[in-house]
């Protein structure tokens, strides 16, 4: 008699080599570690990609911004408040360009309470183009 067993030479059925008790032979660990790699990637590469995708196409179907009525309001007031300040007509237009509309509702000038309608008069401090005097 033989010190070896002819059964253990005999490969092992399917549903007894995948046996959740025994040991992971080098094939499958190194495929259980490729299968978890390729998770991860799809999680943080495809997910984000997904996201993004789907944000420029929501911005694409609802369009540019509408413009609401305090945006326009403060335009007016920039305008009326650049027509009451500027002293030459060279600053009209960089008046125009630099002045954010809170700024003229924070300020309390003369030029501030005409933009914002406080004043109907154009005052002895206004500049050239207020012509409501």
């Amino acid at each position: 008699m033989s010190d070896e067993d002819p059964r253990d030479e005999l490969p092992l059925a399917r549903h007894l080599r995948d046996r959740p008790d025994r040991p992971i032979g080098e094939r499958e660990f190194i495929q259980g570690r490729s299968r978890a790699r390729l998770i991860l990637l799809l999680f943080f590469v495809g997910l984000p990609v997904i996201v993004l995708v789907v944000v420029v196409l929501n911005s694409l179907a609802s369009g540019p911004p509408e413009r609401d009525a305090q945006a326009s309001t403060g335009l007016n007031e920039v305008t009326r408040y650049c027509t009451y300040k500027v002293r030459n007509e060279g600053q009209y237009d960089d008046c125009l360009v630099r002045t954010d509309f809170r700024v003229v509702r924070r300020e309390d000038s003369n030029a501030a309470r005409y933009a914002r309608g406080e004043l109907t008069r154009c005052l002895v401090d206004a500049g050239p183009r207020c012509t409501l005097r």
